[in-house]
């Protein structure tokens, strides 16, 4: 039995992040209730359900209607019986449904309460709704992503939300050690725009040291060259010699060893000031040559590269087929979805994926059971609306 069996997790959040900590939590082994409104998370039907799909697995789900004063005191009886709880309301909503921190404090003082907002519970900005896209636009990451004379860019994947939910699992994991230690609950407070700094760091770093602000650069990274995606006759690929020997290593593969001795290219330093003189003359010695071909001869010269592939290329990849990290699930509603299992291998294996995102109040009536509602007690809740249930097989 898996020590995360015994632990109990209260799911409040909605949105990315907040469910993406429940669901590692829920992977490592976690028994995480999600409460939901009756209408349903507002990102369930996102991307046909995707969203939903992807990051709810593992759980079970009890749909209560929170402006209900009958929906509250259910959920005062979870967070009684509950280790973690986590929400991602805008603060000091908790609070005036008389769920926030002390609430929760007083009703069980070994909580470990977890709160992730836009930009905190502190602070001018703490009462503003904040969304990944409004993180990175904040935290200097758009201004440094995309082309010189391009606008700012948002990265594709939500990488600021993700990251909120696993710094938040790992503030549980570290809440749950200190408990354990004699100590008691606490609250964690997480912030869209604090990861994101977190994730800026290094470049931060820099320009407290030298006043340097990054720049666009398309794909490439600043402080190397070549460093970044070329493109080839039939497609792209990543290059990346980000050291004098893989600069070598580049030329002797491609033929391009006469640009070792161009004083343009002496060194990387040389080399980032003549980035797109020297893109040029790669992309021209790339532009008869397949994608494929050219990754091949790379790898065998030991040079970093990699193919640029879409989701369905990145699916087939031999590399991702034989680690086992996709798993497909058949889903009711949505058919067979392929999950991406929570990538941390211990003795070989990464932790399973039990079952499918549930519907929205699709284990109502048990938790309530749990809880210690009769028949009589569940009945009244779902007819007044204060939860909500599919209707009973029975």
């Amino acid at each position: 039995m898996s020590v995360f069996e015994k632990i109990k997790v209260l799911d409040m959040s909605h949105a990315l992040a907040g469910p993406f900590a429940g669901m590692l939590l829920a992977d490592f082994g976690a028994q995480v209730v999600k409460v939901e409104h009756p209408h349903g998370d507002h990102f369930r039907p996102l991307l046909g359900g995707a969203y939903h799909a992807a990051v709810n697995r593992n759980k079970r789900d009890i749909s209560l209607d929170l402006k209900n004063p009958e929906a509250v005191e259910v959920v005062k009886k979870l967070m009684a019986d509950s280790d973690v709880l986590i929400e991602s309301f805008t603060p000091g909503t908790m609070d005036r449904l008389g769920l926030g921190y002390e609430a929760a404090r007083r009703i069980n003082p070994r909580i470990i309460y977890c709160s992730i907002s836009g930009f905190g519970q502190t602070g001018p900005y703490h009462s503003l709704p904040g969304y990944d896209v409004v993180a990175q636009a904040m935290c200097g990451i758009m201004l440094c992503t995309g082309h010189q004379d391009g606008p700012p860019v948002r990265v594709g994947a939500s990488w600021i939300d993700m990251g909120a939910g696993m710094y938040t699992a790992l503030a549980v994991l570290r809440a749950l050690m200190e408990r354990q230690d004699g100590g008691s609950g606490q609250h964690v407070d997480i912030s869209l725009m604090d990861t994101a700094l977190s994730w800026m760091s290094p470049l931060i770093a820099r320009y407290s040291m030298s006043g340097d602000l990054p720049q666009r650069v398309g794909s490439a990274l600043p402080a190397f060259s070549p460093y970044q995606v070329f493109k080839a006759r039939d497609g792209y690929l990543f290059i990346g010699a980000s050291t004098e020997r893989f600069w070598r290593l580049l030329c002797e593969a491609l033929g391009l060893e006469h640009l070792q001795q161009d004083p343009r290219f002496v060194d990387n330093v040389a080399r980032v000031k003549n980035r797109d003189e020297l893109t040029n003359l790669i992309e021209h010695a790339l532009a008869a040559m397949g994608r494929d071909e050219v990754v091949e001869i790379l790898r065998r010269a030991g040079m970093p590269c990699g193919p640029v592939l879409d989701v369905g290329q990145v699916l087939d990849d031999p590399h991702v087929q034989a680690r086992g990290v996709l798993h497909q699930l058949e889903h009711p509603d949505l058919g067979p979805v392929t999950q991406v299992k929570t990538p941390i291998a211990a003795d070989g294996e990464m932790p399973p994926i039990r079952a499918h995102a549930p519907a929205v109040g699709q284990d109502t009536r048990q938790v309530l059971a749990e809880l210690g509602y009769g028949d009589r007690e569940i009945a009244q809740l779902l007819a007044t609306g204060a939860a909500t249930a599919p209707p009973s097989r029975d």
